[in-house]
Protein backbone atom coordinates (compact mmCIF):
# COMPACT_ATOMS: atom_id res chain seq x y z
CA UNK A 1 0.00 0.00 0.00
CA UNK A 2 1.56 3.17 -0.75
CA UNK A 3 1.17 5.96 1.65
CA UNK A 4 1.64 9.69 -0.02
CA UNK A 5 2.10 11.62 3.29
CA UNK A 6 2.61 11.47 7.14
CA UNK A 7 -1.18 12.03 7.97
CA UNK A 8 -1.94 9.50 5.77
CA UNK A 9 0.48 7.33 7.61
CA UNK A 10 -0.97 8.58 10.95
CA UNK A 11 -4.80 7.42 9.37
CA UNK A 12 -4.10 4.28 8.95
CA UNK A 13 -1.78 3.95 12.37
CA UNK A 14 -5.21 4.98 13.42
CA UNK A 15 -8.20 2.82 11.66
CA UNK A 16 -5.46 0.06 12.77
CA UNK A 17 -5.55 1.37 16.31
CA UNK A 18 -8.82 1.50 16.39
CA UNK A 19 -9.54 -2.33 15.10
CA UNK A 20 -7.17 -3.61 17.75
CA UNK A 21 -8.86 -1.40 21.02
CA UNK A 22 -12.24 -2.93 19.49
CA UNK A 23 -11.39 -6.76 18.67
CA UNK A 24 -8.37 -7.78 20.54
CA UNK A 25 -8.88 -9.07 23.84
CA UNK A 26 -5.55 -10.80 24.33
CA UNK A 27 -2.09 -9.70 24.17
CA UNK A 28 -1.29 -8.84 20.96
CA UNK A 29 2.55 -8.40 19.13
CA UNK A 30 2.79 -6.06 16.44
CA UNK A 31 6.17 -5.95 14.40
CA UNK A 32 7.36 -2.78 12.88
CA UNK A 33 10.26 -3.12 10.43
CA UNK A 34 11.99 -0.54 8.00
CA UNK A 35 14.88 1.70 7.70
CA UNK A 36 15.11 4.99 9.45
CA UNK A 37 12.77 7.24 8.94
CA UNK A 38 10.49 4.89 7.02
CA UNK A 39 7.60 5.71 9.48
CA UNK A 40 7.39 3.33 12.15
CA UNK A 41 7.00 5.92 15.16
CA UNK A 42 5.17 7.86 12.93
CA UNK A 43 2.43 4.94 12.34
CA UNK A 44 2.69 4.28 15.89
CA UNK A 45 1.54 7.82 16.80
CA UNK A 46 -1.85 7.42 14.45
CA UNK A 47 -2.13 3.70 16.05
CA UNK A 48 -2.17 5.22 19.66
CA UNK A 49 -4.87 7.73 19.06
CA UNK A 50 -7.06 4.94 17.28
CA UNK A 51 -6.19 3.19 21.00
CA UNK A 52 -7.97 6.62 22.44
CA UNK A 53 -4.51 7.98 23.78
CA UNK A 54 -4.44 11.27 23.60
CA UNK A 55 -1.15 12.03 24.55
CA UNK A 56 2.42 12.98 22.96
CA UNK A 57 4.06 9.35 21.26
CA UNK A 58 7.58 10.00 20.90
CA UNK A 59 10.38 7.08 19.64
CA UNK A 60 11.60 5.16 22.76
CA UNK A 61 15.27 5.15 20.91
CA UNK A 62 17.01 5.81 24.54
CA UNK A 63 14.42 4.37 27.05
CA UNK A 64 14.14 1.53 24.97
CA UNK A 65 10.26 0.75 25.92
CA UNK A 66 7.40 3.17 26.92
CA UNK A 67 4.72 1.83 28.74
CA UNK A 68 0.92 3.37 28.12
CA UNK A 69 -2.21 2.65 30.12
CA UNK A 70 -5.19 2.44 28.46
CA UNK A 71 -8.53 2.30 29.68
CA UNK A 72 -9.43 -1.39 27.48
CA UNK A 73 -5.54 -2.33 27.25
CA UNK A 74 -2.06 -1.81 27.98
CA UNK A 75 0.32 -0.54 25.40
CA UNK A 76 4.09 -1.21 25.00
CA UNK A 77 6.01 0.89 22.59
CA UNK A 78 9.26 -1.06 22.36
CA UNK A 79 12.35 0.37 20.31
CA UNK A 80 15.22 -2.69 20.01
CA UNK A 81 17.18 -0.10 17.77
CA UNK A 82 20.47 0.17 20.23
CA UNK A 83 20.18 -3.04 21.52
CA UNK A 84 23.63 -5.10 21.43
CA UNK A 85 23.22 -7.90 23.63
CA UNK A 86 20.10 -11.06 24.45
CA UNK A 87 20.77 -10.27 27.30
CA UNK A 88 19.34 -6.94 26.79
CA UNK A 89 16.09 -8.45 25.69
CA UNK A 90 15.82 -10.85 28.39
CA UNK A 91 16.07 -7.80 31.03
CA UNK A 92 13.16 -6.15 28.83
CA UNK A 93 10.97 -9.07 29.51
CA UNK A 94 9.70 -9.07 25.51
CA UNK A 95 10.54 -12.82 25.63
CA UNK A 96 7.23 -13.86 27.83
CA UNK A 97 3.60 -13.20 27.15
CA UNK A 98 2.65 -10.26 30.19
CA UNK A 99 -0.05 -10.87 32.94
CA UNK A 100 -1.57 -7.94 33.64
CA UNK A 101 -5.14 -7.11 34.18
CA UNK A 102 -6.08 -6.24 30.53
CA UNK A 103 -4.31 -7.08 27.34
CA UNK A 104 -1.52 -5.48 25.99
CA UNK A 105 -0.40 -4.71 22.32
CA UNK A 106 3.07 -4.71 21.81
CA UNK A 107 4.23 -2.61 19.50
CA UNK A 108 8.50 -3.44 18.55
CA UNK A 109 10.26 -1.17 16.40
CA UNK A 110 13.61 -2.95 15.13
CA UNK A 111 12.35 -6.77 15.85
CA UNK A 112 14.92 -8.20 14.08
CA UNK A 113 17.30 -7.24 16.59
CA UNK A 114 15.10 -9.67 18.84
CA UNK A 115 15.10 -12.04 16.74
CA UNK A 116 15.22 -15.91 18.64
CA UNK A 117 14.25 -14.16 21.74
CA UNK A 118 11.21 -11.84 22.44
CA UNK A 119 7.89 -12.92 21.77
CA UNK A 120 6.59 -13.84 18.03
CA UNK A 121 4.74 -11.42 16.03
CA UNK A 122 0.56 -11.40 15.66
CA UNK A 123 0.93 -9.10 12.66
CA UNK A 124 4.04 -7.78 11.01
CA UNK A 125 4.31 -4.07 9.06
CA UNK A 126 7.04 -3.46 6.51
CA UNK A 127 7.65 0.00 6.03
CA UNK A 128 9.84 0.87 2.65
CA UNK A 129 11.18 4.47 1.94
CA UNK A 130 10.27 5.12 -2.24
CA UNK A 131 12.10 7.20 -4.47
CA UNK A 132 10.05 10.16 -3.75
CA UNK A 133 10.76 11.53 -0.10
CA UNK A 134 7.11 11.56 0.75
CA UNK A 135 5.93 8.52 0.11
CA UNK A 136 6.37 4.90 2.05
CA UNK A 137 5.39 1.91 1.14
CA UNK A 138 3.55 -0.78 3.88
CA UNK A 139 3.29 -4.02 3.96
CA UNK A 140 1.03 -6.28 5.94
CA UNK A 141 1.75 -9.73 7.29
CA UNK A 142 -0.77 -11.18 9.21
CA UNK A 143 0.50 -14.40 11.54
CA UNK A 144 -2.64 -15.06 13.92
CA UNK A 145 -5.69 -13.86 12.14
CA UNK A 146 -7.11 -12.24 14.73
CA UNK A 147 -8.43 -9.36 13.34
CA UNK A 148 -9.85 -11.30 10.30
CA UNK A 149 -11.16 -9.09 7.58
CA UNK A 150 -11.09 -6.17 9.63
CA UNK A 151 -6.78 -5.73 8.16
CA UNK A 152 -8.14 -5.90 4.57
CA UNK A 153 -10.46 -2.78 5.09
CA UNK A 154 -7.08 -0.61 5.75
Amino acid sequence: MIIESENRMKAIGKDLGRHVKNEILENYVIFLEGDLGAGKTTFVKGFMKGMGFEEVVNSPTFSLIELIELDTHYAFHVDLYRINRKNELYELDLHEETDLDKPSVHLIEWPEKGKGVILPPDLKIIFQTLDNPNQRDIFFEDFSHKLGNNLIKL
